[in-house]
């Protein structure tokens, strides 16, 4: 196992982890509004659970439509789950954890889908080395074929001038 996947793993950890923390918040953000017994145990799948179907949605495997659909409804669960973290404290310091909560959930949502390993790096300069090589070339055979038209123009007798 390289560190790039034990770095990707460590990320999917704490996303669990604020999702759990962040779904403990809404149940008694739920409770606190008078919902009881199995609704108060369901919004976090209302709210958390449609986020990760957003974060889902913006994967590479979707059209850019359904990225875009994506983002939004993060977004709005995003920011419907920072409303409810925030509503279940009962101190500043419970405000400041359910800020945290979310800011953890986005952080490690985002560094898990931006880390890649070196060979990325590599396999881009490789490619704009070719990129180089190719302008390069044609740039050569543009200028030959330059040189050979005028070369060629120089050196034929106009046809009026031919003796016949």
């Amino acid at each position: 196992m390289n560190k790039v996947s034990v770095i990707k793993a460590i990320t999917k950890l704490y996303f669990a982890a604020a999702v759990a923390g962040s779904a403990t918040h809404i149940i008694h953000a739920a409770g606190k509004t008078g919902l009881h017994g199995w609704e108060m145990y369901t919004t976090p799948l209302l709210i958390d659970g449609l986020a990760i179907i957003g974060l889902i949605m913006r994967g590479d495997d979707f059209s850019k439509r359904n990225q875009t659909i994506g983002f939004r409804v993060q977004c709005i669960m995003g920011l419907l789950s920072l409303i409810a973290n925030v509503y279940a404290a009962e101190s500043a310091g419970g405000v400041m954890y359910g800020v945290a909560i979310v800011l953890m959930f986005i952080g490690a949502e985002w560094l898990s889908s931006n880390i890649e390993s070196a060979d990325v790096d590599k396999a881009a300069e490789v490619a704009d080395k070719r990129k180089a090589a190719a302008a390069k070339g044609a740039a050569t055979r543009a200028a030959n074929k330059a040189k050979a038209t005028a070369k060629t123009r120089r050196t034929t007798t106009p046809k009026h001038l031919k003796a016949v």
